[in-house]
C-alpha cells in the first residue's frame, strides 16, 4: 500500500486525506499546530458559496488601482513593498485582470465549485458530521442602481452555467430576511440564490479529523515541516525536527506554507498571503441576526449564520501585517456591522480573527502532480478554501492514483 504524507490539517489537507484514504492509501497528516483547522480554516467567512467564486483579479481592479493604493478604508488594500515575492505576485495578478483571463478563471472555478458541492454532499450522506451546516441560501444586497445593474450581468453569466437566482425588491428582500428591515430604505434591490450553503469550517475540520483517525489515518500534530530535500534518486524528502519523514509521496496542502516548501524542490507556486478579517458573534433567536447568508455588496462584507453564531468576514489586505493596522481594520469591520445590521443584539462582544489566505494571482488553486515524481500540490485557494476543498481533494486523489476520470479535463485547468 502506498503511504502518502499530507502536509497541513486545514480543510484542504483533511479533505485530501479523506479522498486518499477512501482509495485505500495509507495516509499520515502532518500539522504544525496542536489540532486541526487552527489557521486559515479557523474563522473564515463560513459561506459555502459554490456559485460565487469570481477571481479577485478583474478588470475593475485595473480601473480602480489608484484607490487600492490610497484608500485606507477600502475593502481591498495594497501596500507595495520592496519584496521580490510580492512584486512578482502583483505583476502576475495585474496580468490576470484581463477580461479573457477573468472569464476563464470564473468558469473554471464554477466547475470546481460544483464538483466540490457534490463531493461534500456525498461525504455527509455517508458520515453526517455536525458543523452547523445550513442550506438557507445566499442573499446579495445592493444599495446602488449601478451595483445592481452589474449584478444583473453576473446573474446572466451564472444562469448560463445552470445557477438559479431570483431578483428581489427591497420589500421582498426584507420579507425573506426580516433582519434587513432597519435598512430597507437604503436597499436598491437584491439577488437570492437558494442553492448556497454555510457551515462552521473549524467544526468540520474537527469532525473530519476524528473520522479519519477512526479510519486509520495517522495524525502528527505540533510537527512543523521545516524543509524539503531532493534525494540522490531524484525524489522529494520532507523533514520535521531535522528528521526525515517516511512516505512514498508527499502532498503540500498547507496553504501559504506550501510556497516556501515547494521552492525547496525548485517550484514556484506563486502563492502569496492575503490578510483577511472576521468577527464571530454569539446570537440567539432574539438577536435579530440573519438566517440566510447575506452579502453587503457596498462594503464587500459577508454574513453567515452557523448555529448560535454569526460569522462576519471581509476585507483583503496585501502587504499589510502590522498590529496597529490589523486592529484598525477590525474596528472598521465592527463599524460596518453596526451600520448594516443596526438592530443586531449579540449576546457578548464579538471574537475577532485575522489570518493569511494563500492566494494565487488568478485565484485558481494548483492541484495535482509536479515535475518531481513523488510531490503533489493542493494549495493556493485564497479565500475559497472551504468552498473548493472537497472538489480539489477529489482531483488531487485522482492525480495521485493516476486515475483517468470524468474530471480529467477539469483537473488540467488547475495543474502546474
Amino acid at each position: 500500500m502506498k503511504h502518502i504524507l499530507v502536509i497541513g490539517a486545514g480543510i484542504v489537507g483533511l479533505a485530501s486525506a479523506y479522498e486518499l484514504r477512501q482509495r485505500g492509501f495509507e495516509v499520515t497528516v502532518i500539522e504544525a499546530q496542536g489540532k486541526a483547522g487552527q489557521e486559515t480554516s479557523k474563522a473564515n467567512g463560513a459561506q459555502l458559496s459554490y456559485s460565487f467564486v469570481s477571481p479577485l483579479a478583474s478588470p475593475v481592479v485595473l480601473r480602480t488601482l489608484h484607490k487600492l493604493l490610497l484608500d485606507r478604508q477600502g475593502a481591498l488594500r495594497i501596500r507595495p513593498r520592496a519584496d521580490g515575492q510580492q512584486i512578482n505576485w502583483l505583476l502576475h495578478f495585474l496580468a490576470a485582470c484581463s477580461v479573457s483571463q477573468n472569464r476563464q478563471a470564473s468558469e473554471d472555478l464554477l466547475h470546481l465549485g460544483s464538483l466540490s458541492k457534490s463531493v461534500l454532499t456525498e461525504l455527509l450522506q455517508q458520515h453526517p458530521i455536525a458543523f452547523s451546516h445550513n442550506r438557507n441560501g445566499k442573499l446579495m444586497v445592493f444599495e446602488s442602481d449601478a451595483s445592481l445593474t452589474g449584478a444583473r450581468d453576473q446573474a446572466r453569466f451564472l444562469r448560463s452555467h445552470g445557477v438559479s437566482q431570483e431578483e428581489l425588491s427591497a420589500d421582498e428582500a426584507c420579507r425573506l430576511e426580516p433582519s434587513l428591515l432597519p435598512i430597507k430604505d437604503r436597499i436598491e434591490g437584491a439577488f437570492f440564490t437558494p442553492s448556497e450553503e454555510a457551515g462552521d469550517c473549524e467544526a468540520l475540520c474537527t469532525g473530519l479529523s476524528q473520522l479519519l483517525a477512526s479510519q486509520g489515518v495517522v495524525f502528527r500534530y505540533n510537527t512543523p515541516v521545516e524543509r524539503l530535500a531532493i534525494t540522490p534518486g531524484g525524489l522529494v524528502q520532507a523533514y520535521a525536527h531535522d528528521s526525515p519523514l517516511d512516505a512514498d509521496a508527499i502532498v503540500l496542502a498547507n496553504g501559504t506554507g506550501a510556497q516556501s516548501l515547494a521552492k525547496d524542490a525548485g517550484i514556484n507556486l506563486h502563492i502569496y498571503p492575503l490578510r483577511g478579517y472576521s468577527l464571530t458573534y454569539s446570537v440567539d433567536n432574539n438577536s435579530g441576526a440573519p438566517q440566510a447568508s447575506v452579502s453587503d455588496i457596498r462594503n464587500k462584507v459577508v454574513y453567515a449564520r452557523i448555529g448560535d453564531k454569526l460569522r462576519v468576514a471581509g476585507m483583503i489586505d496585501i502587504g499589510i501585517n502590522d498590529p496597529q493596522a490589523i486592529e484598525q481594520r477590525t474596528q472598521t469591520l465592527k463599524s460596518q456591522v453596526k451600520d448594516f445590521f443596526p438592530a443586531l443584539k449579540a449576546l457578548e462582544p464579538p471574537v475577532a480573527w485575522s489570518g493569511q489566505r494563500p492566494a494565487r494571482p488568478d485565484s485558481k488553486p494548483l492541484i495535482g502532480a509536479t515535475a518531481m515524481h513523488n510531490l503533489f500540490i493542493n494549495a493556493g485557494h485564497g479565500a475559497l478554501g472551504f468552498t473548493l476543498a472537497f472538489g480539489s481533494a477529489r482531483l488531487l486523489a485522482e492525480s495521485v492514483d493516476g486515475d483517468s476520470s470524468p474530471n480529467l479535463h477539469l483537473a488540467a485547468r488547475f495543474s502546474l
